[in-house]
């Protein structure tokens, strides 16, 4: 099954991001919309890709790939995703957006770890 038959978006939450996607509905087969939610720190990277005359691409590279099991395309922990044209202003951003979020969380992570291993003493 082709690109062409599947949709979906990606939402920047405050404290994670979600990933939803559906097959396109046909006349007589409407199918529901997967969605998988990623904590900021299970994201591995985000990239915006644009080359000239292909198609503007945003991958995900996760910690989690069984997370990624129903996706259509997925690799091991890694999609792709084919950006519209409407939304190649937004795609741009949020790759920036995933990174800042992800150093909040790793941050978040590593003062916790500091605190555990101060009570620890």
């Amino acid at each position: 099954m082709g690109y062409q038959h599947i949709q979906g978006k990606l939402y920047c939450g405050r404290d994670w991001l979600e990933l939803q996607f559906k097959e396109k509905d046909r006349a007589f087969r409407k199918s529901d919309t997967t969605v998988v939610r990623f904590e900021y720190g299970e994201v591995e990277t985000a990239e915006y890709i644009s080359k000239w005359f292909q198609p503007k691409l945003l991958i995900l590279q996760t910690r989690s790939p069984e997370k990624l099991d129903e996706f259509p395309g997925a690799d091991v922990g890694r999609v792709e995703l084919q950006v519209m044209r409407e939304s190649i202003r937004h795609a741009k951003r949020v790759a920036a957006l995933i990174e800042y979020r992800q150093s909040e969380a790793f941050l978040e992570e590593s003062e916790e770890r500091v605190e555990r291993s101060r009570e620890s003493e």
